[in-house]
């Protein structure tokens, strides 16, 4: 059986089997890291052109009549965020080939061949995703609504540990799903309890947590020479906040983000795999 590291190294190694495809599965990070950043900029231009218009107007904002509002600017926002969604499902469906391909032991990386497939799988990708997470969410937005500080920070007490339960036993849903091609394994909770129980609770835990580790300490370093490459471009494009942060956006997304992906999700299957043996 493998050990913790063998399995964590040879995830950061994995990515650089194959420079064209990592690249390729970067264009999809950098498309949705510029698309973020642009729907940021547009929502804050929205927000500051309804206070305008509320100010003006002399009432507020939950009273101001839609037709007073920048009706354009939110129909793109709006066109903008279902273009990044459906990105992201994209970005999820090479996840699930990744997983796969780990689960194979598969050397090389996933192609890009089957476009509508990978739109398939990212589509069940992302409703596993979202059934696992969503008790938490809802008790945490139970707590907002209640608009009681107390109950409040009990609620995101309460949230936020079911987050981190979800979140390990999401981890091999995935894998579980992925592994029979099936969405129904995805919620085999007495499968998914008896591969984790077949590895050992304290291996499988700790081994997400040892590469949680390992991918905060590479972002955490990349952000220093990411901010190196901020000020450069700064004194290069004074006063152009936008272009410097698609510029940025970008970068990341093309090079640091696909590489992360590929090694997080590499790992994934490769816990997997060892609990299934």
């Amino acid at each position: 059986m493998a050990s913790i590291t063998d399995c964590v190294v040879e995830g950061l190694k994995y990515p650089f089997s194959d420079i064209k495809k990592i690249l390729g599965f970067g264009v999809l990070f950098a498309l949705m890291s510029a698309l973020s950043t642009y729907i940021g900029f547009k929502s804050l231009d929205i927000f500051r052109l309804s206070v305008h218009a509320v100010e003006n107007a002399n009432t507020t904002l939950t009273h101001m009549p839609i037709s007073q509002l920048p009706a354009g600017d939110m129909y793109i926002l709006a066109g903008l965020m279902v273009i990044s969604f459906i990105v992201s499902l994209f970005i999820f469906g090479y996840q699930y080939d990744i997983v796969k391909y780990s689960i194979d032991k598969k050397a090389d990386l996933p192609a890009f061949s089957d476009i509508l497939g990978m739109l398939i799988r990212g589509i069940k990708y992302f409703i596993v995703i979202l059934a696992y997470n969503l008790i938490p969410a809802v008790i945490f937005v139970c707590g907002v609504i209640l608009n009681n500080s107390s109950a409040f920070i009990l609620m995101a007490v309460i949230s936020g540990l079911l987050f981190v339960i979800a979140f390990f036993f999401l981890i091999m849903a995935l894998n579980n799903m992925v592994a029979y091609d099936s969405l129904k394994k995805a919620f085999d909770i007495r499968e998914i309890t008896g591969y984790i129980a077949n590895l050992g609770w304290g291996k499988y835990i700790g081994i997400i947590i040892f590469t949680l580790i390992v991918y905060m300490i590479i972002m955490v370093a990349v952000s220093f020479f990411i901010g190196f490459i901020t000020m450069a471009f700064s004194m290069a494009v004074s006063n152009q906040a936008f272009a410097i942060s698609i510029f940025i956006a970008i970068i990341e997304g093309l090079f640091i983000d696909s590489y992360m992906g590929l090694f997080f999700n590499r790992v994934c299957g490769s816990v997997y795999r060892e609990a299934i043996k």
